[in-house]
């Protein structure tokens, strides 16, 4: 799987910043390195993606643990020590347009940005901030827009790291990214800014869904939910492996605002008769019929090309969703997962979701945002298989779902159960109690939840 991540300023042989003596600049734009004008200053994004992701509304849907982005536009500014905005620039259509494949088959796009003339840096410490995000994102993204060269005068602007972002759903993928930026006179520099998805996931893949009279909902319901994001203690480092994770990985809760009020908060619903043309058992093996029964409802109607669109293990039912990082409540299971009637309240059978006794997060303190003193200082610990967070860049599932293809080697194919695929397999729902979640965090770390 290709990674999520955003080269920034690759200036990756010699970049002298002088402006009395001469300079030559080498940059490294994936086919080679090769010189540019004297005196210039450079710096090519580049933008790194294991294909489109399949959008439905703002952002993209989230349909398995595969490591994919789409980020229509990239905003990046350069700041001195105090704040003051030096550069700014935003490059919009990112995907089509504002930027050029780079690799073969087109899974990255790159942009290469002159520094000229004023905008030139002199000698000094600085620090380069990118953004990618949707062009009809669900978060206000006013701070992150607003963003803009500072200027002397009464109403001069100065950049503030940590900006908050609200969001009108349970979360987007947005990514976002910082480097610290020394410019000597006489010396280059080679080093990379990378965009880290600020974001949790969440899903549930299952299958052998039990028949209770009336029922129609899957629901993944959370103890806690909060509604703003905050882009700050960035983990800028290139994530090696999709979900293996590395000594990088970090624990952060940067989600705030959260939700009033002690019910549970619904992170993804699976309408059972999306999945299934008629909730019924007519074997009598007290379980919704699978077989003919079964329907993929995210497969377009007509002759839809194949790998235009997700493919799931016949019988199966999925659900996820992007999710705002949130704090452990003391003493309330973190993850649910409901079986309901039609009105979405009556619970008529339930499982609880917990993580694996032996999954690394367990001996984690987790950093959090502190919105009394708008700073990191909060620090959390206590996690345990029932009682955890949800932090930034982590995948919690229930079952294995690595592809948005059920059988890459098959685009188009909804595969039968038989053989089974360990990359691509729903648990079953059938006897069980509780489920163990499985957790990728290139996401950083994929958390499997396990039902017992």
């Amino acid at each position: 799987m290709k990674k999520n991540y955003l080269l920034g300023m690759a200036l990756m042989a010699s970049l002298s910043f002088n402006s009395c003596d001469k300079e030559v600049v080498y940059v490294q734009d994936g086919t080679g390195v090769e010189s540019v004008a004297d005196g210039a200053q450079i710096i090519t994004l580049q933008v790194e993606n294991g294909g489109d992701g399949l959008a439905t509304r703002a952002g993209r849907p989230l349909y398995s643990a595969e490591a994919k982005q789409t980020i229509e536009n990239v905003k990046l500014w350069i700041c001195d020590k105090a704040g003051n905005v030096k550069y700014v620039t935003t490059i919009s259509n990112w995907d089509k347009d504002g930027s050029t494949p780079y690799t073969t088959g087109g899974h990255g796009r790159q942009k290469t940005i002159e520094l000229k003339d004023a905008d030139k840096l002199a000698a000094g410490t600085y620090k380069i901030y990118a953004v990618g995000y949707s062009a009809t994102s669900d978060y206000t993204m006013t701070a992150v827009t607003d963003v803009k060269k500072t200027e002397e005068g009464p109403s001069k602007y100065t950049f503030n790291e940590n900006m908050v972002l609200t969001c009108s759903t349970a979360g987007e993928e947005i990514f976002a990214g910082q480097m610290e930026l020394p410019v000597e006179k006489g010396k280059g520099f080679k080093k990379p800014v990378v965009l880290n998805r600020q974001v949790a996931g969440a899903f549930a893949y299952v299958k052998d869904i039990p028949f209770m009279e009336g029922a129609k909902y899957l629901k993944l319901v959370a103890s806690a939910q909060n509604q703003s994001l905050v882009l700050g203690n960035f983990n800028s480092f290139d994530l090696t492996g999709n979900g293996s994770g590395n000594a990088n990985v970090k624990y952060v809760v940067n989600g705030t605002n959260g939700k009033s009020g002690s019910e549970t908060y619904v992170i993804s619903t699976i309408d059972l008769n999306e999945w299934f043309t008629a909730i019924k058992d007519e074997d009598g093996d007290n379980l919704i019929d699978a077989g003919e029964n079964w329907k993929n409802p995210r497969r377009p109607s007509g002759s839809p090309a194949a790998g235009t669109y997700p493919t799931f293990q016949k019988g199966s039912a999925f659900g996820g969703e992007f999710v705002i990082p949130f704090a452990h409540v003391d003493g309330k299971q973190t993850l649910t997962l409901q079986l309901t009637n039609a009105d979405g309240t009556t619970v008529l059978r339930s499982w609880k979701v917990n993580l694996g006794s032996a999954d690394e997060q367990l001996k984690q303190t987790i950093t959090c945002w502190n919105s009394g003193s708008t700073d990191w200082s909060t620090s959390l610990s206590g996690e345990s298989s029932s009682t955890y967070s949800l932090v930034r860049n982590h995948l919690y599932g229930i079952g294995t779902r690595m592809n948005d293809e059920a059988n890459p080697e098959k685009p188009g194919v909804d595969p039968d159960p038989n053989p089974e695929n360990p990359n691509d397999k729903p648990e079953s729902l059938n006897n069980k109690q509780e489920l163990v979640l499985k957790v990728n965090d290139n996401w950083e770390v994929i958390h499997g939840m396990e039902l017992d």
